[in-house]
């Protein structure tokens, strides 16, 4: 995960959008206002699931899966 220092509007961006997709309710926001932080995301998300707070992070960090990688792995 990047550092506080180098986030990049793309890393926000794409943190911002795996936040919502899995938990659609969520304020955006509030999530805007957490600047690509994930842990502030994790706060947030956990206020609405009895998800431990470190699945939430690996929830959000996962790498990201190509259209080709999931052809490949799932036909």
């Amino acid at each position: 995960m990047p550092s506080h220092g180098d986030r990049s509007p793309a890393w926000t961006s794409r943190l911002e959008q795996r936040a919502l997709a899995l938990w659609p309710r969520l304020d955006r926001r509030a999530i805007r206002r957490c600047a690509g932080d994930a842990y502030c995301v994790v706060r947030l998300v956990s206020r609405r699931t009895a998800l431990p707070a470190d699945a939430i992070l690996g929830l959000l960090l996962l790498p990201l899966v190509t259209q080709d990688e999931g052809t490949t792995w799932f036909g």
